[in-house]
């Protein structure tokens, strides 16, 4: 039987085993951050294209529905200097808020 090193003790021992075992965990959490790394790069991945698919053509649609109001009050505001009243308006069919009117879930009761 050949013979075992004898492990050495005292500061010295115990920093070399200190220094093995800190170069493991070292490797070991090396390892698990980079499966974390690649799990969450995937998960916002996922968010980016998801979001970007679903919320795009929602904030176009919001800047539309601003443009075609604002064009909506040009057109009433055109209107009432050639002598129509906001019921002639709402019967052509302009909104209540291109007439500057609240809507009736904003009116107090």
């Amino acid at each position: 039987m050949p013979p075992s090193q004898p492990k050495e003790g005292g500061i010295k021992g115990f920093l070399t085993r200190a220094g093995t075992s800190f170069y493991a965990g070292g490797m070991y959490f090396k390892e698990k951050s980079w499966v974390v790394a690649k799990k969450a790069g995937n998960i916002g991945f996922v968010l980016a294209t998801t979001s970007i698919v679903v919320l795009m053509p929602l904030i176009f649609e919001i800047m539309r529905e601003g443009q075609m109001i604002e064009t909506d009050k040009l057109h009433v505001k055109q209107l009432r200097q050639d002598g129509y009243s906001d019921g002639q308006l709402q019967e052509m069919g302009f909104p209540k808020v291109a007439l500057g009117l609240a809507p009736a879930v904003l009116k107090a009761p």
